[in-house]
């Protein structure tokens, strides 16, 4: 995603400060300097592990060199050994900013990435946001930031930063893609704000142009906020082809067969969604409904008291438990969840 094999525009401004050792720099080390050189030669040759045995025995002898560390975080990055990638690349960061050099993009933006594939996406967030002040960043680095901004639970920052990516190059499909999910799930909280459907409609018309499967369980998906259920089916469908096993598909789709009244099959893919969804309320309690309509009072019961369970004690579910075990001669008003 990021170019970082175009390390070597760096080392010209970053080696010309050396360590200090008692009658010789590592500047004036021939053998250190060669070293650089052949670990530089085996990164842009994608020999990373080799990069780095022979890149380690410069930061023994001269531990304040921050551009050998980046290139040995670089070289740990591409290996995928995040944890230690992340310990190099902090330690050239550091090592940079006590030379008054904190705007090492290269860094910042490689330890950003670490950090995101390590699962520390907090951590990732500070790294990727400081690879992006002092320069203009590229689509990609803001994509990756906006993913970042979405992992911690920051909405708002991650469709903003997002709506930067694809304002700087409309071909990034990874950040259309977060942001059509979003605009959806703003659609489904809010079905009838027309701004909130025309978002989600333009965001995936965006995505549709690189990922049409997508789309349709996008567009799947948006049909049933917009309580269009006969629509939603084959677009579900469709997307289903190619993601099985996609939760929210499945479960979008399990809701428009059973408000389309498909009782049977709907049945069907809710039990699949509790599969994909062991906890969550909305799922049981939809196959209760199901399963009620049907007239399987004992099927819907079990489904009913999973979903209290859950902690889905709701107006529904208390009404719907009474009713599953009212006698049948009884009569009891029936409300959609």
């Amino acid at each position: 995603m990021f170019r970082l094999y175009q390390l070597w525009l760096c080392f010209c401004v970053t080696c010309g400060v050396y360590a200090q050792e008692p009658g010789r720099t590592f500047a004036e080390d021939e053998d250190a300097q060669a070293r650089l050189q052949r670990g530089l030669s085996l990164y842009q040759q994608t020999q990373y592990a080799a990069a780095v045995e022979v890149l380690e025995p410069i930061v023994v002898r001269y531990p304040d060199q921050s551009a050998v560390y980046r290139l040995i975080g670089l070289c740990r990055l591409q290996m995928k050994e995040y944890a230690s990638a992340v310990a190099a690349l902090r330690k050239a960061v550091e090592l940079a900013c006590a030379r008054g050099n904190c705007d090492d993009s290269v860094a910042h933006l490689a330890l950003g990435k670490a950090l995101f594939l390590s699962g520390d996406f907090a951590g990732a967030v500070a790294e990727l946001t400081a690879a992006t002040a002092h320069s203009e960043a590229e689509a990609a680095t803001l994509t990756l930031l906006g993913y970042a901004h979405y992992r911690v639970g920051d909405v708002p920052a991650a469709r903003k930063v997002l709506l930067e990516a694809v304002a700087r190059d409309d071909r990034q499909t990874e950040a259309w893609r977060l942001l059509a999910e979003l605009d959806v799930l703003g659609a489904t909280a809010t079905p009838d704000d027309p701004a909130a459907i025309k978002r989600a409609l333009v965001s995936i018309e965006k995505v549709q142009r690189q990922e049409p499967m997508l789309a349709a369980g996008l567009r799947g998906r948006l049909l049933v906020a917009q309580r269009q259920f006969t629509k939603a089916i084959p677009e579900l469908d469709h997307a289903l082809t190619q993601q099985p096993d996609d939760p929210s598909l499945v479960f979008a789709l399990g809701v428009a067969l059973s408000r389309d009244k498909q009782l049977d099959r709907a049945a069907t893919v809710l039990r699949r969604a509790t599969e994909l969804l062991p906890n969550e309320t909305s799922v049981w309690r939809e196959l209760g409904y199901v399963y009620e309509r049907a007239g399987q009072r004992g099927d819907a019961r079990a489904a009913y008291e999973r979903a209290a369970a859950l902690g889905g004690e709701d107006d529904f579910i208390i009404r719907a438990l009474e009713r599953v075990n009212t006698p049948h001669d009884e009569p009891v008003e029936q409300h959609r969840p």
